[in-house]
């Protein structure tokens, strides 16, 4: 089969994907760029707000519109929490469940036993890892699945179930495979890495045994719960190959409102946090995620989120309106803020994002830099740091899939422009 995949959702959805298209692969089909193409049309949903929702039910619908012919397999959170809806959606022809998704490609076989025979070893399918040309310079390998924290707006622990860590011999592994294929950066991600745990084992030890085990040029973290740090992490900074980025999830700048949240820590802990990583490591990127309009904030509280939000400089903002989401315990508190309210405040919080992110570019502008080149689009080379910015430059040169020297000038609208060295 000729296979198109597309994804909707976090970076761990992204990792999913991935594995899929090597698995695919591994079993003799080829993956296509677009719809047109394929035969087969696999969807990895997402329904963490209302709207990731609808475009889960938009881009599954949209198959069979575009190529009467494409057979659409649906997977993912929504395919999860609305598994009746999504299968009498028009133009769906399979759905699989999250718990699942490692069998996805025996499924597709059963379900069209036309298309290969099932691969005769038994056991897990022959992953090879994509050539550089099906993808780019940046992999995405998934450690662990799941939550078991039940924070007051998320919808991930119905969605995914239970945390569950992968084994870190595995993980090892697909790394080495990665950088044996030619792959750069390799990016760590799950629901949150902070809570991997394998064999008394934890994100500490993994990330020491894949500087020391590996040969990857670059190594990045994700997702880490801004409560569960293991402040060893700080003395693998120490490797240039560990890139300065961790994203840590904020949701609130005001304590009251993350007592309300479910979560476990206060505005003060978080920005304790973040000036030790500061202070730690010199020019780290830190990133983050906000909701505005949680049930029951007020007018006071929303201004300090922003403040702290301000006061915090992050390399990143990703600004969120909160979104009712069934089976959670936010769906039914009371004081629900209007749609009018929340669109307000996100104007104001989507200003606070660009100033910090101009600020964090200003302040690396005229300085050296490593630059992960990654593609080619309209003229332009574009590649990024390790600690998060977005560089673009036109060179005839061909850069795909290398890390070169280059002095950054100034902020773009497309990036940091660049001379290189």
């Amino acid at each position: 089969m000729r296979v198109f995949f597309s994804n909707l959702g976090c970076k761990l959805n992204q990792a999913e994907l991935e594995q899929f298209g090597r698995q695919f692969l591994a079993a003799g089909h080829s993956v296509v760029g677009s719809l047109e193409e394929a035969d087969l049309h696999v969807l990895n949903t997402c329904t963490v707000t209302h709207l990731a929702a609808r475009d889960s039910r938009k881009t599954a619908r949209r198959g069979k519109r575009i190529n009467p012919q494409v057979r659409t397999v649906l997977t993912g959170c929504y395919a999860a929490s609305e598994r009746a809806e999504a299968e009498q959606l028009a133009g769906v022809d399979l759905v699989v469940s999250n718990v699942d998704k490692n069998r996805l490609l025996e499924l597709v076989h059963r379900r069209f036993p036309e298309t290969l025979p099932m691969p005769e070893a038994s056991g897990a399918v022959p992953v090879p890892y994509v050539p550089l040309e099906f993808g780019n310079s940046r992999a995405l390998v998934k450690v662990e699945d799941g939550c078991n924290m039940r924070c007051g707006f998320c919808i991930i622990p119905s969605t995914r179930g239970q945390q569950q860590s992968r084994p870190l011999t595995e993980v090892l592994q697909a790394v080495q495979g990665l950088a044996a294929a030619g792959y750069q950066e390799v990016v760590i991600t799950g629901v949150q890495i902070s809570s991997y745990r394998w064999q008394d084992q934890g994100l500490f030890e993994l990330t020491r045994t894949l500087l020391e085990q590996t040969t990857i040029p670059r190594l990045r973290l994700t997702s880490i719960a801004p409560w569960q740090f293991d402040h060893r992490l700080l003395e693998l900074f120490e490797s240039r190959r560990l890139c300065r980025h961790v994203h840590l999830s904020l949701q609130s700048g005001c304590s009251a409102t993350l007592q309300r949240m479910r979560r476990p820590y206060t505005s003060v802990q978080f920005a304790d946090l973040v000036a030790e990583l500061r202070q730690q490591v010199p020019s780290i990127a830190i990133t983050t995620d906000v909701i505005v309009g949680f049930p029951g904030e007020t007018d006071d509280e929303f201004q300090e989120s922003l403040e702290f939000s301000r006061q915090m400089s992050f390399a990143r903002l990703h600004a969120f309106p909160y979104s009712r989401r069934p089976s959670t315990a936010a769906a039914e508190l009371p004081d629900q803020i209007p749609h009018e309210i929340k669109r307000q405040r996100m104007k104001q919080l989507l200003v606070v994002a660009r100033d910090s992110k101009q600020r964090f570019e200003r302040y690396h502008a005229h300085t050296p830099a490593d630059v992960l080149w990654e593609f080619y689009r309209d003229g332009a080379w574009f590649g990024m740091t390790d600690n998060y910015l977005r560089v673009v430059t036109e060179s005839a040169e061909d850069l795909a899939h290398r890390i070169t020297t280059v002095r950054l000038a100034e902020p773009s609208e497309a990036g940091m422009t660049c001379a290189l060295a």
